[in-house]
């Protein structure tokens, strides 16, 4: 670069640093001013001698579930909303419901806390001379973005440019409500919107334990006025596609009274909603028995038919059997065409958690209309590490679902698909200014015919939100509306994604890691889940997922204590009644895997095993590298646990859920 220009740029620069945006300003005043407030003499004395001072006392924030310094992070709220958005602080401090404008108020304080963390944590890092954990930056990165003092400051004040434009969509969306985008679901001609609503968050329990909820009179108040609030929300912005299953405790009885609720004032029809349900099916279950267990749950719902009706948990080939050829039980299938025919329900599908060769055998039965199944930008959950070299995961199942004209649904991506609403310091710092990871997530969904390679359409059309408050609706309503013009945003940072891909896993690894590798069906001895664990191990090194990754190898090492070798692989699969929901078993370093890495590229086999172990150290639960400190713990305690501190990068920036959901709360 000419002398000239650089000397013109340093100007430039210097400049925009003295003159900072408001926002930034504005939220670090409202953060230092509420945490001088809430700190005690204490943390104080703590913070200096330990931390750096008063100046790092955000750093140390609760920002658990169920904070202590919710009334601190709400002032910091409404300091950053008192002159960067007024009307929404003025349309929250009216709201008729108040839990929710508290909610709301959580939420937007603890991204200013979290984008102001972050911001100075990295400059002190690089003013102590230190590096990111692990290696997750490159020097250059950190010398010219990460720590650079400059660069943070443009980066942290676009960040809440960004905070304050989506508060003023959302003071518009809670005023003057605008629906969500729709698109044909496939062969059902159905205008499906792109958000549908999850029920499996909200309802007053599981009924999987202790005294079940059956009748109406056992219901709080608290929870069905919740429960109606959502509804209400909901349609109102568009999303009438409402979802539940039959395995979702009281969710159905509940939902059935809020419908009549909201028919009886007036706030919708019925037509206006679509209705989907799910119902489980098992070895013992008769035709007959399936069909009357519809017709019962149809009833709880207060309806006289349903739009959408799937099978719940078609994840193994046994359960596609049953459907088609049960013997003398009869073929389940039937009971659903026979509903079908009588108008009770209007179009047939499954849900799914199967390896993706029995989600293959499923659509081309072509016996569905649609299927619901999990498809993520960072993976295919229980399918990851399935396919072949041209097709990982689900890819190749939502492309042979297009060539049958059926609806997708993708399940749970803002949980499964990289718990999005705790997202990793790492993936808000690739993602932002220009969105968080719940747009990027939500926008890598609804742009995927677009940007997905190969010569195979692959169209998406619905994703869902398990909404536990209203609240939980406003950033996937905002995303949607959003999508129609947000495309210029999504493929710069999916630039940046595939750039770091391409650093840290290496071109040709990002390309073929999944090639040989088994999954659970595929390791007949010992249910091993080699793909879904190098996945983690990919999903941790480009995003920092390591509490997503955390979550799904629990399961693995609780399936691995269960799986017993004197037993053959199917009675090991279906004597725990989870493992087809969350199968296959984790890594055993004991273990010879030759065998299992047969069909394994040369070139692969040293890196596959690296990545096991280093998944079942950071993972295993007995083996994480975590150390919650407790209170009063002494001085021994502290430092064994800094020894072995997560990466910054690698822990949540923040939480979105300021509650405990109501099935949670025992």
């Amino acid at each position: 670069m000419p002398r000239g220009i650089q000397l013109l740029l340093v100007s430039f620069l210097s400049l925009l640093t003295m003159n900072r945006a408001k926002s930034l300003l504005i939220a670090e005043s409202a953060f230092f001013s509420a945490a001088t407030a809430s700190v005690t003499d204490q943390e104080r004395h703590h913070s200096s001698s330990r931390r750096g001072g008063l100046a790092r006392r955000y750093s140390s924030f609760d920002l658990s579930s169920t904070s202590s310094d919710n009334d601190s992070i709400i002032a910091v709220a409404k300091n950053f909303l008192s002159t960067t958005c007024p009307e929404l602080l003025t349309i929250l401090e009216n709201h008729y419901d108040e839990v929710s404008a508290h909610d709301r108020l959580v939420k937007i304080g603890r991204n200013v806390n979290a984008t102001l963390r972050y911001g100075q944590e990295a400059i002190e890092r690089k003013d102590r001379g230190e590096s990111s954990l692990m290696g997750i930056w490159s020097q250059e990165e950190e010398e010219e973005f990460i720590g650079n003092e400059l660069e943070r400051k443009m980066k942290t004040d676009g960040s809440l440019q960004r905070l304050v434009e989506e508060c003023k969509d959302l003071a518009k969306l809670l005023t003057s409500p605008v629906k969500v985008p729709t698109v044909r679901y496939g062969r059902t001609g159905i205008q499906m919107p792109i958000v549908s609503l999850g029920c499996m968050r909200f309802q007053q329990s599981w009924n999987r334990g202790g005294k079940p909820i059956n009748s109406p009179d056992q219901l709080e108040k608290e929870c069905q006025d919740n429960l109606v609030n959502i509804l209400r929300h909901s349609i109102s912005c568009g999303v009438n596609h409402i979802e539940t299953a039959q395995m979702y405790g009281c969710s159905q009885m509940q939902i059935g009274l809020a419908l009549k609720t909201l028919f009886d004032e007036g706030v919708c029809r019925r037509e206006d909603l679509i209705i989907q349900t799910k119902g489980g099916i098992s070895s013992s279950t008769s035709k007959s028995d399936f069909k009357s267990s519809i017709i019962q749950q149809i009833k709880l719902l207060g309806l006289d038919y349903i739009d959408l009706f799937s099978v719940h948990g078609l994840n193994t080939i046994d359960h596609y059997d049953w459907l088609f050829n049960h013997g003398e039980k009869g073929s389940l299938i039937d009971a659903l065409r026979e509903l079908k025919k009588e108008g009770k329900i209007r179009w047939i599908g499954f849900s799914t958690h199967a390896p993706a060769h029995v989600i293959e055998k499923a659509i081309e039965s072509d016996a569905f209309d649609y299927l619901n199944l999990h498809y993520h930008f960072e993976g295919s959950y229980t399918a990851s590490g399935d396919g072949d070299e041209n097709a990982e995961g689900n890819l190749g199942n939502i492309r042979l679902a297009h060539e049958h004209d059926m609806g997708v649904f993708i399940i749970s991506p803002y949980d499964k698909g990289g718990r999005l609403y705790t997202p990793s310091h790492l993936s808000r710092e690739l993602m932002l200014p220009e969105m968080e990871p719940m747009e990027y997530g939500s926008a890598w969904l609804w742009h995927h015919e677009k940007h997905c390679q190969g010569d195979k359409p692959a169209p998406i059309h619905t994703i869902v939100c398990g909404a536990a408050r209203p609240s939980d609706l406003d950033q996937p309503v905002m995303a949607a509306l959003r999508s129609i013009t947000n495309l210029e945003d999504f493929e710069a940072v999916s630039r940046r994604i595939e750039e770091r891909k391409e650093r840290v896993l290496g071109k040709e690894w990002a390309a073929t890691w999944h090639v040989g590798l088994p999954n659970y069906t595929q390791s007949e001895k010992h249910g091993f889940q080699i793909g879904n664990t190098v996945w983690l191990y990919n999903a941790i090194h480009v995003f920092g997922l390591l509490d997503m990754a955390k979550d799904r190898y629990g399961t693995l090492v609780s399936n691995s204590g269960k799986w017993d070798p004197n037993k053959t692989w199917k009675e090991n699969v279906f004597a725990n009644p989870g493992f087809n929901w969350m199968p296959g078993c984790g890594y055993d370093p004991s273990y010879d895997y030759s065998s299992e890495l047969k069909d394994v590229p040369e070139k692969n086999k040293a890196r596959v095993l690296e990545a096991m172990k280093f998944v079942h150290e950071w993972c295993c639960p007995e083996n994480s590298k975590s150390m919650a400190l407790e209170a009063g713990a002494d001085e021994k305690k502290e430092e064994d646990a800094e020894r072995k501190l997560i990466p910054l990068e690698w822990q949540a920036a923040y939480d979105m859920r300021p509650w405990t959901a109501f099935p949670e709360r025992g």
